[in-house]
């Protein structure tokens, strides 16, 4: 497909209006309850010491295990089915674990809210692959980096909500923040009808039970293409990202924070993300410009180093995480874009839904890491933090190492080329 041909696909007008209104209240129920449960478990929340010394290292891990193993199947799923109608119905599905989870917190019962908590993350595997793999679906080529610029700016913005409106109702009382869940998983639904109708892109496709299978299956055809490389930026980014709202809760003990200071500190990353995502997105003009991404991870490798030695005040820790958000985004942006540019239409779901699957795997592994190391080296986030740092050295020399293979990745001409058979 030409370019030419590229930018005039007709594309139904207000279809990713909708998406993004779909995409933000999802992100705003999950990370409502994600920082509600690790702000209850550590000192001074519901269940205090309840997962031990590294329970939020435990509730990191129920987040990513259902990823890990739905991915390879729900993938498939996106490619085979609808998208439209895969996003349509994991609404509905979140309204009803939405209400067990208010149930849980009027109960006080941490297993049954942590249950809940798996579902809805069972259910999210379900519709990452579809609503990512819609984005080319409804915006030309040469506005992907903006459509995801603003992806990331509504996401991150609700991730702000999520997180620092979760510490204020568990203030006030938890079982108002499940009803606030269901309230917004009712207005998901609604948002979601108003995504165009649009058909299968492989209704072809034998979907397998076999899921690492059908993972190994789309890394084999990703093997020796620039997609390989994207998709292992992705991951390894995640992989020291993810530790990031694990260690935050732990700024409470030491800073003496309320659950509304402590919930403001796991949204300054957001604010961050959303403000570096805007700037890759719309900085990137027409096209895909990856040199964001070695600037993104040298930002946020100081920024780490600066979190581990010098911060001492709420507001030190605030304005670091805010600043390291920025470069996340930066790093972000133009990678999730290749990821949607460069596989055929028919291979794009599964693509993303293998790229997220490798990011949960590592993100997980981290967590396990965390939540295994806590309680031998300690919890003292400044520790951890000088971790993260290092991580994030070795991303940033591997997206060094991997520029021009990046590069040749957003070139135009690479648009819907991989994973054809």
């Amino acid at each position: 497909m030409n370019s030419t041909a590229r930018q005039t696909q007709p594309r139904q007008r207000g279809g990713f209006t909708a998406l993004l209104a779909t995409m933000t209240c999802g992100a705003i129920n999950d990370n409502l309850l994600r920082g509600a449960l690790l702000l209850s478990v550590v000192d001074g929340g519901l269940w205090p010491d309840a997962l031990g010394a590294g329970g939020t290292g435990w509730i990191t891990v129920m987040l990513y295990l259902p990823f890990i193993l739905l991915l390879g199947v729900t993938g498939q799923l996106a490619d085979r089915f609808s998208k439209r109608t895969i996003i349509v119905w994991t609404r509905c599905i979140e309204v009803v674990l939405a209400v067990g989870v208010t149930a849980g917190f009027l109960w006080q019962d941490l297993w049954v809210v942590c249950g809940f908590f798996i579902l809805l993350a069972a259910q999210s595997a379900f519709f990452s692959p579809a609503k990512y793999g819609s984005v080319p679906e409804l915006v030309p080529d040469d506005q992907l980096s903006r459509a995801n610029g603003l992806l990331s700016l509504m996401t991150n913005g609700a991730i702000i909500i999520g997180v620092a409106v979760a510490g204020y109702m568990l203030s006030i009382g938890p079982v108002i923040l499940g009803l606030t869940m269901v309230g917004v998983a009712v207005i998901s639904t609604v948002c979601s009808l108003f995504i165009p109708k649009s058909p299968p892109a492989d209704p072809g496709l034998v979907v397998s039970a076999r899921t690492f299978t059908a993972h190994l299956q789309v890394l084999k055809r990703m093997r020796g293409t620039p997609l390989l490389a994207t998709t292992l930026a992705w991951c390894w980014f995640y992989a020291v990202g993810s530790l990031v709202i694990t260690i935050v809760p732990l700024w409470r003990g030491p800073l003496g924070l309320s659950d509304s200071a402590a919930g403001l500190l796991l949204a300054a990353p957001g604010v961050g993300i959303g403000i570096g995502g805007l700037i890759a997105g719309f900085g990137s003009g027409p096209g895909i410009r990856p040199v964001y991404v070695p600037i993104g991870a040298a930002g946020m490798t100081v920024s780490f180093v600066l979190l581990g030695f010098t911060a001492s005040t709420w507001w030190d820790v605030f304005i670091l995480l805010g600043a390291m958000g920025v470069f996340a985004g930066l790093y972000l942006v133009p990678i999730l874009a290749m990821l949607q540019h460069m596989p055929v239409p028919s291979f794009r779901a599964r693509t993303i839904g293998t790229a997220n699957f490798m990011t949960y795997l590592a993100m997980a592994a981290s967590a396990v890491g965390f939540a295994v190391l806590a309680p031998i080296v300690g919890d003292d986030p400044k520790t951890w933090f000088l971790v993260c740092a290092g991580g994030m050295l070795l991303v940033f020399v591997e997206s060094l190492l991997r520029r021009r293979v990046m590069a040749d990745g957003a070139a135009a001409e690479r648009f819907g080329t991989i994973g054809a058979q």
